[in-house]
Parts: structure tokens; sequence; C-alpha cells
């Protein structure tokens, strides 16, 4: 799944004050979950007989993002720079998901993923803030470049993959062992990969 949205804010003249610009982009909101594994799980809520564990996947999350970065410059796109707040943002994404067996971009309070990468990044009340975010769940085996191609062969993931507006990202997998909800007792990775542009 991939979504962006962005907020402006631009000063008045003469004393006008500020007004803001919203605008929100859905570059792509895909039917269904993209994955590696097998078969459609969209709506299934069974319960796995087997205690499910999670693991934060950190070397894997560096060898993603370099992928991701070369993916960039082969298209001709600047690198971007990884950044704490949106690592957090990302690896507390997927770790809810795993914890809480479901995968979409909104939190499990139902805050949107654009409240949430702006909580962790958008500090400041920046004049322009805009940000996006793409999913993947898969086999445990997938490789970063395999992810980064799945991203690549999917419209939406590429539009925020390649974007030129951003300059910062962050990325969080983990892994889970005997999946909850969605994930019917499987184990898999689950991936959230979050950008960000600010001025």
């Amino acid at each position: 799944m991939a979504e962006v949205q962005g907020l402006g804010e631009r000063s008045g003249r003469h004393g006008r004050g500020r007004r803001g610009v919203a605008t929100t982009l859905a570059l792509a909101l895909l039917i269904g979950v993209l994955s590696l594994a097998q078969g459609d799980v969209a709506g299934s809520q069974t319960k796995s007989t087997k205690k499910s564990s999670v693991t934060v996947m950190t070397s894997y999350e560096r060898n993603l993002a370099a992928a991701m970065n070369t993916a960039r410059k082969r298209h001709g796109l600047r690198a971007l720079k990884l950044v704490p707040g949106l690592m957090r943002s990302a690896g507390k994404h997927s770790l809810q998901m795993a914890v809480n067996g479901y995968f979409a971009h909104s939190s499990p309070n139902g805050a949107s993923f654009f409240a949430r990468v702006r909580s962790f990044y958008g500090g400041g009340s920046p004049g322009y803030f805009s940000a996006g975010e793409n999913l993947l769940w898969a086999k445990p085996r997938a490789t970063p470049r395999a992810i980064v191609a799945r991203w690549l062969a999917s419209p939406g993931h590429r539009r925020v993959l390649l974007s030129s507006c951003w300059t910062v990202f962050g990325v969080g997998v983990v892994r889970s062992t005997h999946g909850a909800g969605v994930f019917r007792g499987r184990t898999v990775m689950l991936v959230t990969a979050d950008f960000a542009v600010k001025r």
C-alpha cells in the first residue's frame, strides 16, 4: 500500500496572518494486500494456535535503506538521508501491525499515517510538510532488492519511492513468527518506509 499527504502554510502579507493550505494527494490506494506471501488475506481474522513473537530486523533495515537509495540513484534522483524520527515512525508502525495482526496505513487508534509521521518528524510547525509511506509484507526470505523491485513494479509504490520531493526517509522492518490476525499464523516480515520533506 502506498499513500502521500501534504500540508502547507504560508504567511500572509501586510499583517493578514497565516492561512493554511491542506493538500491531500492519494497517489495510490491499492486494493488488497501486496505481498510476496501466498493467498489473499484481506479481512481474515483467524487466530493462530501458537504464540506470536516479533523481532526487529535492524541490519535488514540498513540494507533495505541502501537498496532504496540505489534505486533512486539509478533513476537520476538524489539519495535520501535516514533520520531517527522517521526510523522511529516506520519501526513503530511495523511493530504495531505485527502485534495487532493488521495491514494498513492507519494506526490501531485510527490515526492516519500522516499524523503519525508528522508527530515523529514534523515538529517545529514547518511552513510546509509532506509525507509518503510504502508498506509491504512478505515471506522473511525476501531480500531488500526483492522488496524494492516489488515497489517499483507497483505504480503507486513507485511514485512514492521515486518522488523527487522527498529529502529524508526511514524504514522499519520486523519479523513476526506465527503472525496474528490477517497473517493467519504465518511467519512474515512487515516493512514500513516513511518519506518526508519539510521547510
